[in-house]
């Protein structure tokens, strides 16, 4: 996937201010265009340094509030399962039929990627 207009800008706000990156990544799709550009791309340092800072947040966020006895987690991914893996399943579960809602906000498409492919046991 080669960035483009909507992409550039998130790159370059990527590059000039985090906290102005954060806004303009508002839904799923914001987050998958990141999180697609190519190796090849000038841009995919900074676009797959915060595709993967997001991934990790979302993550370790989904520990945080499921820790506890009275708590049940959405997803159970191994725990050998690297971020680069969340990232490539997260990529993967656009392409699929159902593919995820573009305009749900981002932390909905990752973890609604990451239980479609770690569902916990039991569930």
């Amino acid at each position: 996937m080669r960035v483009t207009g909507k992409s550039i800008a998130l790159v370059a706000a990527l590059s000039a201010a985090p906290a102005m990156a954060a806004e303009q990544v508002a839904t799923t799709a914001d987050l998958l265009a990141l999180c697609s550009v190519t190796v090849e791309d000038p841009a995919y340092p900074a676009a797959m340094g915060f595709c993967l800072g997001y991934i990790d947040a979302a993550l370790d966020y989904h520990a945080a509030i499921s820790a506890g006895p009275n708590n049940h987690p959405v997803t159970c991914p191994d725990d050998s399962i690297t971020r680069e893996e969340v990232v490539q399943v997260f990529v993967q579960a656009s392409k699929t039929s159902a593919g995820l809602p573009g305009n749900e906000a981002p932390v909905e498409g990752v973890m609604r990627a990451v239980y479609e492919k770690w569902p916990c046991s039991g569930q």
